[in-house]
């Protein structure tokens, strides 16, 4: 191939990697775009207990689960009775999470009553730790 022929090509590659290069970023943009849209949303990850496995919010959330006598309908080891049982996979409302627990205990969820004007997020939160060491389902399954 000549030098000239060389020439001719060359303004063509710069060409096609510069299209390149657009598309990259207009990729990019587009990503970052649906990213914060699907925040507005409501698509954001869910908020997670920031109590989880800590030894002294769990002890706290014990506490709390007797004083609110969350036992009398779940039990002492959430096994449940008049209330479900806490220990397994199995939801009667909501998917588990901690977020749908956080809102269960604030609004109540069927004969279960609402908390939100006895204890404050902070509270409800470590009752879900303490409840989540009672879990003996598939740790496979765990969500938190």
């Amino acid at each position: 191939m000549s030098k000239r022929e060389r020439s001719r090509r060359s303004p063509t590659l710069s060409t096609q990697h510069s299209a390149l290069s657009t598309l990259c970023l207009v990729a990019l943009v587009l990503l970052i775009v649906s990213f914060l849209h699907a925040q507005e949303n409501g698509n954001t990850p869910q908020k997670l207990n920031p109590y989880t496995g800590n030894v002294e919010a769990i002890a706290e959330g014990q506490e709390l689960y007797k004083q609110l006598n969350c036992y009398g309908c779940h039990g002492m080891r959430g096994g449940g009775g008049m209330g479900p049982n806490l220990t397994d996979q199995a939801w009667q409302t909501g998917d588990g999470s901690d977020a749908n627990l956080l809102a269960q205990i604030q609004e109540g969820r069927g004969k279960m009553p609402a908390y939100k004007e006895v204890i404050d997020d902070d509270q409800a939160w470590k009752i879900i730790a303490f409840v989540r060491t009672l879990y003996k389902g598939d740790p496979m399954k765990i969500q938190w």
